[in-house]
């Protein structure tokens, strides 16, 4: 399972270069065409699920809508890198016996009842690498509104990442 973790370190490592050497106005800076939201908002909202994902592991229960919403983590790319720094520190720590642990993760589907269904440390870590590759669609759609530059694959699934290799191959 240190593939997993591997794959989530990755795009920690991604949002860092990403917010390194960034201004904050830019970080913090709402662009209209994408809900007036920021690139701190959605890489806050990302990192807010690691933290859900890693505070629930002590009782094997997970809350994803349990999240800080820390405004300083939207504004400051000091922070965010500080942040990331320390949730890269705290995946690398689990083992693959610690991977394969049966977990409880809330879910609620907006019916008005909320309740823990059954779950892997694996299976949760394959929805943080969805999660965050979804939420860097936008901000690199974000970035490209900005002019700022983004690497090369940011915010693309990486099975489109191997049919677009497949592709150009053939």
């Amino acid at each position: 399972m240190q593939h997993l973790i591997s794959a989530n370190i990755h795009y920690l490592d991604q949002a860092e270069r990403l917010v390194s050497g960034m201004a904050d106005r830019s970080y913090a800076n709402p662009v209209e065409n994408f809900y007036s939201s920021t690139l701190g908002q959605h890489l806050r909202h990302c990192l807010d699920h690691y933290r859900s994902f890693l505070s629930g592991l002590g009782d094997a229960k997970i809350d994803y809508d349990s999240r800080e919403r820390s405004a300083e983590l939207e504004c400051s790319t000091e922070f965010a890198i500080c942040e990331i720094t320390r949730i890269r520190n705290e995946l690398q720590e689990l083992s693959d016996d610690e991977v394969s642990v049966g977990v409880l993760v809330k879910l609620d589907c907006g019916t008005g009842v909320a309740d823990y269904q059954p779950s892997s440390l694996g299976r949760e870590l394959q929805f943080l690498v969805s999660h965050t590759v979804h939420h860097f669609a936008m901000i690199g759609g974000i970035c490209s509104c900005l002019k700022i530059p983004v690497e090369q694959g940011f915010g693309v699934a990486p099975s489109t990442l191997r049919h677009r290799e497949a592709v150009s191959i053939d």
